[in-house]
């Protein structure tokens, strides 16, 4: 009996302690899955991708987004330059980057800073990167970006 009570207790505490459990494959593109949630999971890098809003920002805006993100347990940060890197894939959807995350825009913001006024943001179109103080004419996306801890 008290071994039944247990099992309950643990089977309960991953249903409600762990997001996304059960969540569904809808689509994929080469190595990428994603999820019902939005998530996308990268199967080479071990990485999960969140698209943000598919508007221009400046990176303060994306910042903001990103930290504030709470979709499908939480945990989300800016991506490094590299990561952004990794998925640049010419002729892949609108932008270079898959269709799984909508972004009709060519550039994404990184986390990385070198001070106030200059931060990093990534080109999709050809792969090009470096320091800029404000959005591009055709705007800066957010995208967030997590270790895989959910599924």
């Amino acid at each position: 009996m008290i071994w039944a009570v247990v099992l309950l207790g643990i089977l309960f505490s991953i249903l409600i302690v762990t997001p996304g459990i059960g969540a569904e494959i809808v689509s994929r593109h080469r190595h990428l899955v994603q999820y019902d949630t939005g998530v996308v999971y990268d199967t080479k890098s071990g990485l999960e991708w969140y698209a943000g809003p598919d508007q221009g920002t400046s990176w303060a805006q994306a910042e903001k987004w990103v930290t504030g993100l709470d979709a499908v347990g939480g945990g989300w940060r800016m991506p490094t330059p590299r990561e952004l890197g990794a998925l640049h894939h010419i002729g892949d959807g609108l932008s270079n980057i898959t269709r799984l995350l909508t972004n009709s825009g060519y550039w994404i913001w990184a986390g990385q800073t070198r001070d106030t006024a200059a931060k990093w943001i990534f080109r999709f179109s050809y792969g090009g990167e470096g320091w800029n103080g404000q959005a591009p004419a055709d705007g800066g996306r957010a995208i967030a970006v997590r270790l895989r801890t959910r599924y």
